[in-house]
């Protein structure tokens, strides 16, 4: 069977800013996603694992795959919205099984 290469999008973002975000990505043409926990993890500010934040700051990884033309909708509106919320946002390039679905 053919591969496709498609973008996979990865967000790590606070669990307030979670629904924001979720936001941005239907808007810009993501037509699904993923949300999983973090648990633990280290950063610029050090290590890190969940039972170090409330309710409002644990962390969540927001997975997609999508085309190239929407994965590059996502980063120019996600740019501003990593300047105003915590959280980062990447991307890579994957291949897939159907890429009629994303």
């Amino acid at each position: 069977m053919a591969r496709a290469v498609r973008k996979k999008l990865i967000a790590i973002v606070e669990v307030a800013h979670l629904n924001r975000l979720l936001e941005l990505l239907t808007q810009a043409g993501v037509t699904g996603f993923t949300v999983v926990d973090a648990r633990a993890g280290r950063g610029l500010e050090g290590e890190w694992d969940r039972a170090d934040f409330n309710d409002a700051t644990q962390k969540k990884l927001v997975h997609a795959i999508t085309n190239a033309a929407t994965a590059e909708r996502v980063f120019e509106a996600a740019e501003p919205f990593f300047d105003r919320y915590p959280g980062i946002i990447y991307g890579q390039d994957v291949e897939v099984l159907r890429p009629e679905r994303f």
